[in-house]
């Protein structure tokens, strides 16, 4: 059985990562008694309590995980608030599989702890040099260093104990499932069996009128017919002030004097690419320090590709303006590959920012204009200070999406936690920064009749042109039957409202050129035999005459080549499905309490 398990996805696992499982069991375990304050109370999952202590060590914990993983990047309020979902979302996770471990009696035993390390090394082992031979993975060594004291190996035992618990969970739902071989075949001619039609298409759009009369019962009928597609959850919209940071030619002038520095170590024989790591604003210089490899002219903004592409091998030219910031780029070699001419080079960027001065001073400004609004409100302020107040749209909570500012989960949030003519503190933005206060609320419910009236019209019109289309293309069918080309069909046509193509090759599930992805169009290619022409197709934007050009032949050899690594895949999608289907069941039949709202998270 536990052989069996590592075959299956980490995906879910993943969720839930083992150093927060390592924290769970030392700080949760202590507060399942049901001490903790109801007001200190983040949450709750069938009685199991997070305190905000608890929340805020393990995004603290998170945090510094990400850190470690991002490098000197700075987060954004969309990753801050991302991260405390995520510590949220494993908090429900780990309480309800750990129950239903707990229920089920799933334990790990030493044998197969030791089994699975002699066996099933760690990710962080197979990435290791030191295990290594020529670059790959070597397990002899691996097994050599079991005897190594330096190796924290009651970590690793622990690590193993914490997951397998986990995989055997996994493995029990879902036992059962099995790959049959008509899965199989069908997942094969999905992915490689593939057709090619020439068709009619009679679009509705080609018989709009935007004139067409449409009455009130129509509107009411299909308003009522299709309330649900007008359903709304809560929205609110927001007034907000912003701060805008802007860079200035000192701080160009500061960039460029920089390079000149730059440019003095390089002559004094310094490395470029160990400069880059040093200087560069490029986020994959920690991987790459700097080295672009070979790339063709297309592949980089202009400026960028003109400068490189005129240099000659070995020099350095630059420094370079794009929207980016400022390069400095040094071209390590030129080859001609399949008649392209590539280049190879590394470059330095540095981008032009305000002075940290002026980030503090607008910082200042937004902060003091947030207390004082919070006082004297918001737009008596606003206008005392001569401040442009502007307003976003509408938005749901946890959309992201805020119109006028962007993604900002963070002030999202705070909409959705505050009362109406409350005044935020400062966040900062790309552009600057911003202090909102909430305008509007717009509760639950269904968009109103007269608010959807133009969309409703214009829908009923498209319904309306489709049924002339029907009509027209109904009345095609002799034609059709009797020529025996579409293709002549099309021809002989005057009306202007017949469109003929041919499509290069499809797979069922791909989508077509000037017709998308439509079910019906599709299934119907591939049901025709060989120059067989169908009967009317219904697709979603029209109607549709279709002939069969080619279809690629079922290659049992390759199916049978390819049948077990096929059977292996499906299989790991099919356990993933069962096992994620599973645990949403048990989500929503869980006791779940979310007090995020009261600590602004």
């Amino acid at each position: 059985m536990m052989t069996k398990m590592r075959e299956f996805s980490k995906g879910f696992i993943i969720l839930v990562a083992l150093s927060f499982i390592g924290l769970m069991v030392v700080q949760w375990g202590a507060d399942y008694t049901g001490r903790s304050k109801r007001n200190d109370m983040v949450g709750k999952v069938n009685g199991h309590k997070l305190t905000y202590a608890m929340f805020s060590k393990l995004y603290q914990q998170m945090y510094q995980e990400e850190r470690a993983r991002k490098g000197n990047g700075e987060f954004t309020d969309e990753d801050l608030q991302r991260m405390r979902d995520q510590v949220w979302e494993r908090f429900i996770q780990q309480t309800l599989l750990k129950e239903e471990m707990d229920r089920l009696g799933i334990s790990v035993s030493d044998s197969e702890i030791v089994y699975q390390i002699y066996n099933y090394p760690l990710d962080d082992f197979k990435r290791h040099p030191a295990f290594q031979t020529n670059g790959v993975f070597d397990m002899a060594k691996y097994r050599a260093s079991f005897s190594n004291p330096n190796i924290p190996w009651r970590q690793v035992e622990a690590i193993y104990r914490q997951q397998i618990p986990y995989l055997k969970l996994q493995n029990m739902i879902t036992s059962t499932v099995r790959i049959s071989d008509m899965e199989l075949l069908d997942a094969y001619k999905k992915q490689n069996l593939k057709v090619k039609v020439d068709y009619l298409g009679i679009l509705a759009n080609d018989f709009y009128k935007s004139d067409t009369p449409v009455t009130e019962e129509e509107l009411q009928k299909y308003y009522d017919d299709h309330k649900e597609d007008f359903k709304q959850k809560e929205k609110r919209q927001l007034s907000f002030v912003l701060f805008p940071i802007r860079t200035t030619k000192q701080d160009t002038a500061r960039v460029l004097e920089e390079f000149q520095n730059i440019k003095k170590r390089l002559a004094a024989g310094e490395n470029f690419n160990d400069l880059a790591k040093e200087y560069s604003d490029d986020p994959s210089v920690k991987k790459n320090n700097g080295k672009l490899g070979y790339f063709d002219r297309t592949s980089m903004v202009r400026p960028f590709a003109d400068a490189a592409f005129s240099a000659k091998v070995g020099e350095i030219v630059g420094p370079v303006q794009t929207s980016f910031g400022f390069h400095l780029i040094k071209v390590e070699d030129r080859k001609m590959e399949k008649g392209k001419l590539k280049v190879k080079a590394s470059h330095i960027l540095m981008k032009v920012t305000p002075a940290p001065s002026r980030v503090e001073n607008t910082e200042s400004q937004a902060r003091l204009f947030s207390e004082d609004a919070k006082d004297n409100g918001f737009t008596v302020m606003a206008q005392k200070d001569s401040l442009k107040i502007q307003k976003t749209g509408w938005f749901e909570e946890r959309s992201g999406f805020i119109p006028g500012i962007g993604q900002n989960l963070a002030i999202n949030n705070w909409a959705f936690t505050s009362k109406v003519n409350d005044v935020s503190g400062v966040y900062r933005l790309d552009k600057g920064y911003v202090v909102v206060s909430l305008t509007e609320i717009q509760p639950e419910g269904y968009k109103s009749l007269e608010s959807q009236k133009r969309f409703i019209e214009n829908r009923i019109r498209f319904l309306k042109s489709k049924d002339v289309a029907h009509a027209f293309a109904k009345g095609l069918e002799p034609k059709v039957k009797k020529a025996g080309s579409l293709k002549s069909v099309a021809d002989q046509d005057k009306s202007g409202k017949i469109r003929y193509e041919v499509t290069p090759q499809f797979p069922i599930m791909g989508s077509v050129p000037g017709v998308g992805y439509d079910v019906a169009f599709n299934a119907t290619a591939f049901s025709l035999k060989p120059n067989e022409i169908s009967g009317l197709v219904e697709g979603d934007r029209g109607f549709y005459y279709e002939h069969l050009l080619e279809k690629t032949p079922f290659d049992s050899t390759a199916f049978n080549a390819q049948k077990e690594v096929l059977r292996r895949q499906l299989l790991t999608q099919k356990r993933n499905k069962i096992f994620m289907d599973w645990y949403n069941h048990l989500k929503q039949k869980a006791d779940i309490v979310d007090n995020r709202k009261m600590f602004n998270l």
